[in-house]
């Protein structure tokens, strides 16, 4: 099995599985509405699921090594990281996790794509 073929099963894996595990139970278990706590983390792991697609990719976030592509992933990542603080304030440890996994995702992205 090629190596590229394992990154990619451990991105899936980590970058947006757990994430999302951990928020939908967060979310079961405290009977929370949805707000901004929640929707900076689900809006960044449907986006980062959504550019798996080749075709929604340039759509979503713009081409690869275009300007329009890393400010999109910066300021989404930034949000993520601030999300993640936010929630640890406020004592919510799943969902700082979560998006403190997602944030590592998005940043795992910008290097995969900067490198390659």
């Amino acid at each position: 099995m090629p190596i590229w073929v394992i990154w990619w099963i451990v991105f899936w894996a980590v970058g947006l599985v757990f994430p999302t595990i951990l928020l939908v139970f967060t979310w079961r278990r405290r009977n929370l509405h949805m707000s901004h706590v929640f929707l900076i983390p689900l809006m960044a792991v449907a986006v980062l699921a959504l550019t798996m697609i080749p075709d929604l990719r340039s759509v979503l976030i713009g081409a690869d090594y275009s300007h329009r592509f890393h400010v999109t992933v910066d300021a989404i990542t930034v949000l993520a990281l601030t999300n993640a603080i936010y929630a640890a304030i406020r004592k919510t440890w799943t969902v700082a996790l979560a998006s403190a996994v997602i944030a590592l995702a998005w940043f795992y992205m910008v290097v995969v794509n900067s490198v390659v």
